[in-house]
């Protein structure tokens, strides 16, 4: 079998990007940090990572079961926007019941390392692989820098929902399979502007009552509606419309929240919790 080994450069600044504060004891063993286990640090000494700038976040995936991914996101000096040998790590893809990762350029990266300094639109896909039908969660462990204080965001594409990771854990359903384009990191919440809001909101309306669920719009036609609890779990779906208004009578469930995430004919996307 054919080898590969990586410069000591390159293991030497992905151990810089781990390091969570300055300074750090660098001579126990083993050194667990998560998704990198080193069985013990060529450091016999205490030293101080340099104090460039660094915003960095680590995201966990987990369950109830004891599931445990861990992924960084780190903008540090040096790092691009693009691939780098010596700011980025690939995943191993070594648990057998799940992997999790950013994506940058079809990469699958444990370690993704970003230009600085910190832009609050950027944006990164986070992409996962499950061999679990069941929950699984999303959460911040710690971060530092700009992003100490600042808001971060998980975009769930197939839900519509945006949560604010550091309020809580996002809680989602998953099925078997891998998942490339579900999850998006945002550092700003994209909110409709006012008149907007407000033109929607006359035009369109969701209502549930005595567990029937019902869509109105005034000025465009219906295309899709699909509806979620709050893990993601798809309760139902109709992807033929062609009309203004839709009742729903096929839900059964007690008591809970539930997302209705509406296409319009024209495209626009609209999504809306009810309580059921």
């Amino acid at each position: 079998m054919k080898k590969h080994f990586t410069s000591p450069k390159y293991f030497f600044m992905l151990w810089i990007l781990l390091l969570a504060s300055n300074p750090v004891k660098c001579n126990v063993s083993p050194v667990n940090i998560g998704f990198l286990n080193f069985i013990k640090s060529p450091f016999s000494k205490t030293f101080t990572a340099p104090e460039d700038e660094k915003h960095r976040v680590w995201l966990n995936l987990t369950n109830d079961q004891g599931l445990f991914k861990q992924i960084l996101i780190g903008y540090i000096p040096g790092a691009t926007n693009g691939w780098d040998h010596n700011y980025d790590a690939l995943t191993m893809d070594a648990n057998k019941y799940a992997d999790f990762y950013s994506i940058n350029e079809d990469r699958k990266l444990v370690i993704q390392g970003r230009a600085v300094p910190f832009n609050p639109a950027d944006s990164i896909p986070l992409g996962y692989r499950s061999s679990i039908m069941g929950d699984l969660k999303i959460s911040i462990d710690h971060a530092d820098g700009n992003l100490t204080d600042a808001d971060i965001y998980l975009q769930d594409n197939q839900t519509g929902i945006t949560h604010n990771l550091k309020s809580s854990s996002y809680t989602f359903s998953t099925l078997i399979g891998t998942f490339n384009d579900r999850f998006v990191i945002k550092y700003a919440s994209k909110n409709l502007g006012l008149n907007e809001f407000k033109t929607i909101s006359d035009t369109f309306t969701v209502v549930s009552k005595g567990k029937i669920i019902t869509l109105r719009s005034t000025d465009k036609t219906l295309r899709e509606v699909n509806v979620f609890d709050v893990t993601g779990k798809l309760l139902y779906s109709n992807q033929k419309i062609g009309a203004r208004q839709l009742e729903i009578h096929s839900i059964y469930s007690g008591t809970q929240v539930l997302v209705v995430k509406t296409t319009l004919g024209n495209g626009d996307i609209i999504t809306r919790k009810v309580l059921f």
